[in-house]
C-alpha cells in the first residue's frame, strides 16, 4: 500500500491546458510525478512542448525502441528503474505512485542485496515522518493526504518484502492513516484529479492500503486497529461498485488477502475480463482497462494498443493471485513483455493524462521487473547490467 508530478508526495504541480491550476498529485502511495500519488509533473519546457503538434508528439512516442529479444536483460530493467528513483528523490524530493513508490515496494522483489532497498526505505521514511511529525509543513502536494497515505502503504509492503517487523516510521504512518479515515471508510481527499488510475477515484487508496496490509501480516502481526481499519476499507469497497477493470484488479489481488472483500461470482466475473482484455498479441492495452472517467486532454480516449504498464499490471495481479486460468495468459504476457523492453532498460507506457512526463513508465518498469523475478526466478536477484546503463 503506490504519489510538475503528487506513488505521491504530492509534489505534482501540473498545468491544465493554459492554466496552472494547483491540483494537488500523490505516490502511493504518494509514490514521482506522475505516479501512486502520481500526477506528471510539467517542467519549464512547456514552451517546447507546446511547439509540437498532437501528429508530432504521437509519432514520437510511439516510435519503435524496443530491444531484439536476444538482447532482454533483467538487470538493465533493474538499473534503469534505481536511476529514475535517486534521479527523483534528488530532483523531487518526494515520493509518488507513478515513480518512486511501486519502485520502492518492487526493489526487496527485484534486487534484494542491493543498496537501493535500504536508500529508498530511509528516503521514504523520513519523508514521511518529517511531514507527520511537523518537522516540515505541508505545501502544496507535500505532506498531501494521499501522499502520506500512499508512503505509509508502499513502506508496509517493503517491510513485507525485506521480512522485517514493521518499522517505526511505517507504524506511525498507518497510525495516521487511520486517525484520517473517513467514516466513510475512505479518505474522502484522496487527490481526483483526473491522473488515473492513481489519482482518479476514491478507491485506489483503500484497495491498496489491503494489498500492503495483506503483505503485511504474513510477516508480523498486525495491531487491532489495522485489522478494524481493514474491515472498514473492506466495507466501503463493497458498497462501492468498481469503476474500471483496473480497479477490479486491485480488488481481486486485494481480495487473495481479504477474501471476504469480493463474492465469489464477482471474482469469477472480474477474472475473465482481465483475462478477455488480453491482445492477441499477449499485452493489454490501458483503454482495455480504464473507466469512462478515463479521459485524455481534449477528450481523446485512452491507448488501444498494448502498453508495458497495464500488461505488467495485468500480469502480476494474476500471478499474484493465483487465477490465472492457464499458463498460456501468463506466457503471452510475460512474451509481450520481453519482447518491448527499451534500449535503455525500461518499458514505455503513454501518459494516461497528457503527453509530456510519461512518469507512469516508471510504474510500468517496476511492474514489468516483478512479474518477470517471478517467472524467471530472479526474484531478488539482479545481475551486473549493461556497460554504460
Amino acid at each position: 500500500m503506490m504519489r510538475n508530478a503528487n506513488m505521491a508526495c504530492r509534489c505534482h504541480r501540473y498545468i491544465l491546458d493554459g492554466l496552472r491550476i494547483a491540483c494537488a498529485i500523490l505516490v502511493f502511495l504518494a509514490i514521482p510525478s506522475e505516479s501512486l500519488q502520481g500526477l506528471e509533473p510539467v517542467e519549464n519546457d512547456r514552451e517546447q512542448v507546446d511547439k509540437q503538434s498532437a501528429g508530432e508528439l504521437k509519432s514520437t512516442l510511439l516510435v519503435d525502441d524496443y530491444r531484439p529479444l536476444n538482447r532482454y536483460s533483467f538487470a538493465d530493467g533493474v538499473a534503469s528503474l534505481v536511476e529514475a528513483k535517486q534521479s527523483w528523490r534528488e530532483e523531487r524530493k518526494c515520493i509518488s505512485c507513478h515513480t518512486t513508490g511501486w519502485g520502492l515496494a518492487a526493489q526487496p522483489a527485484i534486487d534484494s542485496g542491493s543498496e537501493e532497498v535500504a536508500e529508498g526505505r530511509a528516503f521514504a521514511q523520513k519523508y514521511l515522518t518529517t511531514h507527520l511529525d511537523g518537522d516540515v509543513k505541508a505545501h502544496g502536494q507535500y505532506g498531501s493526504i494521499e501522499g502520506m497515505v500512499a508512503t505509509s502503504a508502499f513502506l508496509a509492503m517493503s517491510d513485507a518484502r525485506t521480512g522485517n517487523a514493521i518499522h517505526k516510521a511505517t507504524r506511525q504512518g498507518l497510525d495516521y492513516a487511520w486517525e484520517s479515515l473517513a467514516e466513510s471508510g475512505t479518505w474522502e481527499d484522496w487527490l481526483q484529479c483526473n491522473w488515473p488510475p492513481f489519482e482518479s477515484d476514491a478507491e485506489f487508496g483503500p484497495t491498496l492500503m489491503l494489498v500492503a496490509l495483506g503483505e503485511l501480516r504474513e510477516v508480523a502481526d498486525l495491531e487491532d486497529q489495522d485489522v478494524q481499519a481493514a474491515g472498514k476499507l473492506s466495507a466501503y469497497l463493497r458498497d462501492s461498485p468498481p469503476l474500471s477493470l483496473h480497479a477490479k484488479a486491485m480488488r481481486l489481488w486485494a481480495a487473495s488477502s481479504w477474501p471476504e472483500l469480493i463474492r465469489s461470482k464477482d471474482q469469477k466475473t472480474w477474472l475473465l475480463e482481465l483475462t478477455d482484455a488480453q491482445a492477441t498479441d499477449g499485452g493489454w492495452s490501458m483503454a482495455s482497462l480504464s473507466g469512462p472517467a478515463w479521459k485524455r486532454d481534449g477528450g481523446e480516449g485512452q491507448t488501444t494498443t498494448s502498453e508495458a504498464y497495464p500488461t505488467a499490471f495485468a500480469i502480476y495481479v494474476l500471478m499474484n493471485t493465483g487465477l490465472a486460468p492457464d499458463n498460456t495468459v501468463l506466457e503471452g504476457g510475460l512474451r509481450w513483455l520481453r519482447e518491448h523492453q527499451r534500449e535503455g532498460g525500461d518499458w514505455f507506457t503513454r501518459s494516461p493524462r497528457r503527453d509530456r512526463k510519461h512518469y507512469i513508465s516508471r510504474a510500468a518498469t517496476a511492474f514489468a521487473l516483478m512479474a518477470l523475478a517471478e517467472s524467471d526466478g530472479t526474484k531478488g536477484i539482479a545481475t551486473k547490467p549493461s556497460e554504460g546503463l
